[in-house]
């Protein structure tokens, strides 16, 4: 009998003991069982779209134990739909909510809108000199600046105002910047001669109106509007632009694939001479042939080799 029970006791610790080890063993199955999350596939920066964001995700499948809280469904990314990424999102990092984020709240600083190295500076415009208006922030512009010592101008008054010059005395010394007023027998027409300051401004913000941040959308008609503009450009840029007369700066709207190039300045010869209409190989400002659409180059004629350029008047710079 005392055999009987020893066995029966054996027994039952046994299978006690196997119920035990397969609680456990289901357990650690349960955790470890592999499920499937989203992961960054490639570094997605801060800002991007989730609609962009999602073509540089991927599934893979994770132990259930280490999944995440707040991970997004494989098949719940309808959830970021319309927003952007917060931050700066490391490759296989895995995709939870708090990630991606309205873009209003994304750029809540007006700051954040200004990389690193650059400033913003705001100049008053007028609406006619900005493009009558039509500009919308993160345009291209390029910018003119008039003079108000241009041909024709003062002549006659210094004439009148200076004493009859003694015999033998020494002519002023020419004006350096090249600007002199002519005599009152000049044919000017140029009466504020313009240059280019800057080429390739970029717009921040027009007014209240800012740059759409990503994921942002506007079905909004342009209509003209005026206001201060604010320009992204480095230090010594703002130091310059804050430099001018704000009334004698004109903005030019550039194209998306414009190119930066020298530019010339006019010259006392440019000004006091023909105008475009009256030079036979210039007569608009295309080139004689006019507006031509899609054609922006230089054609060269191969029988007496000249020049014909479109969209400008090569000749009035000549020497």
């Amino acid at each position: 009998m005392i055999l009987i029970a020893a066995i029966a006791v054996g027994v039952f610790a046994g299978i006690a003991l196997l119920n035990y080890v397969r609680g456990i063993e289901d357990d650690v199955y349960a955790d470890a069982q592999p499920v499937s999350v989203l992961i960054a596939g490639e570094d997605i920066p801060e800002g991007t779209t989730a609609a962009e964001a999602l073509a540089m995700m991927e599934s893979t499948d994770i132990p259930l134990e280490i999944r995440p809280a707040t991970f997004i469904p494989v098949d719940g990314t309808d959830e970021i739909a319309g927003l952007v990424a917060l931050g700066p999102i490391p490759k296989n990092q895995i995709i939870v909510r708090g990630l991606f984020v309205d873009p209003t709240v994304a750029q809540a600083s007006f700051k954040d809108q200004i990389p690193s190295g650059l400033v913003a500076v705001t100049l008053q415009i007028s609406q006619n000199a900005a493009v009558g208006g039509y500009l919308q922030p993160g345009d291209e512009v390029n910018m003119l600046v008039t003079h108000d010592l241009g041909c024709g101008t003062g002549a006659e008054e210094e004439a009148e105002e200076r004493p009859d010059e003694e015999e033998g005395a020494t002519s002023p010394e020419p004006d350096p910047s090249g600007l002199q007023a002519l005599d009152e027998e000049a044919y000017c027409t140029l009466t504020q001669p313009a240059r280019y300051f800057y080429q390739r401004v970029e717009i921040l913000a027009i007014g209240a109106r800012q740059t759409l941040q990503p994921g942002e959308t506007s079905e909004a008609i342009i209509t003209p509007q005026g206001g201060p503009i604010t320009f992204m450009v480095p230090n010594e840029a703002a130091q310059l632009l804050a430099s001018l007369d704000p009334e004698s700066i004109h903005l030019t709207l550039l194209p998306e694939d414009y190119q930066a190039e020298p530019q010339k300045a006019l010259t006392i010869e440019l000004m006091e001479g023909p105008t475009p209409a009256e030079i036979p190989d210039c007569l608009t400002a295309y080139g004689p042939a006019g507006f031509i659409a899609g054609d922006a180059t230089a054609t060269v004629n191969e029988d007496d080799e000249t020049a014909s350029a479109h969209y400008s008047c090569e000749l009035l710079w000549e020497e």
